[in-house]
């Protein structure tokens, strides 16, 4: 169903990246917001009464497996559905639609599915975050050690042979296992983000393939090199390297409250993320599930594999936001673009996206005080509301 052409939510504070606006209106036309500020009086087809509550951008979510008992490895309408459904009843309005190491074949054949990506009824399909199967063996995670191998000429040009242009947005890998530096520059042609993770790669191995094109890590602090006196690792390395950006999983589990809180002292705002990484038990009860043809046991707030290894998270977009708050006693203004323009324009897509806007898409999220997610937007149209 397309968007109503006029609406309007009105009584709401408006967090918009050149401040606050209190007891501000905002106006959508066809999918795009027209207007933010004080209440003009001017009609609209639609009104929805915002009763005093937070107005912010959607949030976009960089890596996430699945939700609501549904994996993106799944390969199914239904799945991507439940999922993206599911994570809009939590704020996210973007997310990148993120693979498990596979066998190559099952790897293509998930690329395959995603050339072509569904409706949703909820956060949209941003891309495909590919996480593995290059990385190391030895720092895999939850990932199955049977279908790992080092990224090369030859399997990078077949995923993108299959791949539509534009499709992989991120691919987490290993870049101490690349001998042939023109791996990097064909993801560089293709605009695709390159980040490390899974990885061993220790701080001067970092500084070298910065300059080959890696300018992210994925899930800082996990699966890789802690940060050390006499190696800094890659944790040290964006420490000191604004122009390197990172994601992180605000659980309180996979990082400790602390350490995120001295990670927002040290880097940049521009740099850091809030990833769920969540697999398909967020949102369900405690059990044991799967996860990459794994065996997931969930208990509370905790996923791990039997050998207690943590596997992804059961966490969801505005739970992390409002850890983020707790934890760095930081205000909803400033955690805000942890969850939004920071992610959008590390996409290239901040020109449509990740901010309260005249002419951006109508991607929007209403909190209570307490940080519930009251209703959510996608371009405009109401996909959740409690």
């Amino acid at each position: 169903m397309p968007a109503k052409l006029s609406q309007k939510i009105t009584n709401v504070t408006i967090v918009m990246e050149s401040g606050v606006l209190s007891n501000a209106v905002l106006m959508i036309q066809d999918g795009k917001i027209a207007y933010a500020g004080e209440d003009t009086g001017e009609s609209c087809e639609d009104t929805f009464d915002g009763q005093g509550a937070v107005l912010v951008p959607g949030f976009i979510d960089l890596h996430v497996h699945g939700g609501a008992g549904s994996d993106f490895m799944d390969k199914s309408v239904e799945a991507v559905q439940a999922i993206c459904q599911f994570h809009a009843a939590h704020g996210t309005t973007g997310l990148l639609a993120t693979t498990m190491t596979a066998p190559m074949d099952a790897t293509v054949d998930v690329l395959q599915f995603y050339n072509q990506l569904p409706e949703t009824g909820g956060a949209a399909v941003l891309g495909v975050h590919m996480e593995g199967p290059f990385i190391h063996p030895e720092l895999k995670g939850a990932q199955n050690g049977d279908w790992i191998e080092p990224a090369t000429l030859a399997n990078i040009e077949q995923i993108l042979e299959t791949a539509r242009p534009g499709l992989i947005k991120l691919i987490t890998l290993a870049p101490e296992l690349i001998e042939d530096d023109r791996v990097f520059a064909r993801l560089k042609e293709q605009g695709i983000i390159v980040s490390v993770g899974h990885s061993t790669l220790d701080y001067h191995g970092g500084v070298c393939c910065l300059k080959k094109g890696v300018s992210h890590a994925t899930h800082l602090g996990n699966a890789m090199k802690g940060l050390h006196h006499r190696n800094p690792n890659v944790i040290g390395l964006v420490m000191e390297t604004p122009e390197m950006t990172f994601d992180l999983i605000a659980d309180g589990i996979h990082l400790a409250p602390e350490f995120i809180r001295l990670l927002t002292k040290i880097c940049t705002p521009e740099q850091i993320m809030l990833i769920t990484d969540a697999m398909r038990a967020a949102g369900l009860a405690d059990g044991t599930y799967d996860l990459g043809g794994q065996e997931v046991i969930v208990r509370g707030n905790e996923a791990r594999l039997a050998d207690g290894v943590l596997a992804g998270s059961v966490l969801t977009m505005d739970v992390a936001l409002a850890n983020l708050m707790r934890f760095a006693n930081m205000p909803l203004e400033q955690a805000i673009r942890h969850v939004s323009i920071n992610q959008a324009q590390k996409l290239g897509i901040a020109d449509h996206k990740g901010s309260i806007a005249k002419g951006k898409d109508a991607d929007l999220v209403l909190l209570s005080a307490d940080m519930k997610v009251l209703a959510t937007w996608v371009e405009g149209k109401k996909v959740y509301q409690a």
